[in-house]
């Protein structure tokens, strides 16, 4: 699969904490280890979060490195990039597209929302894709997963999160308007397999530490294997990626059933092809 978001951990962690950082998705430096909620807004010392597995860990970069002008000029950048992004309206006709069933527990909705959000068909249009994401979308005001977002723009958030490309070309679980293309002219799609979810140590800690003012909102990581199906000069081929997302979601007792909040990082690594 051509979408491999980074190639390096310091590189994913860079990107991460830009995104984090400073459009204020905490929850995603929280969930990779770092030691101070970086939010510009000000909060104290929280402990030091942990990974399950000490490979993907993070190099750690020190505060002092981030000049302050700096964050705010890409805070402004990247508020400025959702505020234009043309809002998304939700379609119910599409709703279905998850069970009733997984509705009603976090992690059997976690894992048909990233089954449908990485089966992808290119020859349909990607604002379809878009939509369906509108519809299962449901906003927060936990200050873990919004940071900075301004309230009039959360009900963005969600479709920004799976699109936008602020990390690199290629870098979200949508492609981009141009990939999607050149992947619909190979006739391409995509199909999803071995789907995996669990909760990330560092939220549950976030949990129990009673830094989680809302009490529907968790987190959930979720690994699958997307084969990307393609046809060129009659030739089929297939390229297997295991991909990984962190997203948050929210549920009972603060809405009905679950929804999606939004992506919080997103990595695509290839494993071979056939």
């Amino acid at each position: 699969m051509t979408r491999q978001t980074l190639t390096s951990s310091r590189a994913r962690w860079v990107a991460v904490a830009i995104a984090v950082l400073l459009i204020g998705w905490v929850v995603g430096v929280a969930l990779w280890g770092a030691g101070r909620d970086p939010s510009p807004v000000g909060s104290p010392e929280q402990p030091r979060g942990s990974l399950e597995s000490p490979k993907d860990a993070p190099e750690v970069i020190p505060e002092a490195t981030a000049a302050p002008e700096i964050l705010e000029q890409v805070v402004q950048e990247q508020i400025a990039q959702l505020r234009a992004m043309p809002k998304t309206e939700p379609d119910p006709r599409l709703s279905d597209r998850i069970p009733s069933e997984a509705r009603s527990h976090p992690d059997l909705y976690a894992a048909e929302f990233v089954r449908v959000l990485l089966t992808q068909d290119y020859g349909r249009p990607r604002q379809e894709i878009l939509t369906w994401v509108a519809t299962e979308a449901a906003t927060t005001a936990e200050p873990l997963v919004v940071g900075l977002v301004p309230p009039e723009l959360r009900d963005r958030l969600a479709v920004y999160s799976v699109a936008e490309q602020s990390s690199g070309p290629d870098s979200s679980p949508v492609p981009s308007a141009a990939e999607w293309a050149r992947l619909a002219a190979l006739r391409g799609y995509t199909t999803v397999t071995d789907i995996r979810v669990s909760e990330p140590l560092a939220w549950s800690n976030a949990v129990d530490a009673g830094r989680v003012t809302d009490p529907g909102v968790t987190a959930r990581e979720i690994t699958a294997t997307v084969t990307l199906h393609t046809t060129a000069a009659g030739v089929t081929s297939a390229a297997r990626s295991s991909v990984s997302l962190i997203a948050d979601f929210v549920g009972p007792p603060t809405r009905p059933s679950w929804g999606f909040v939004n992506v919080v990082l997103y990595t695509s690594l290839p494993e071979g092809r056939s």
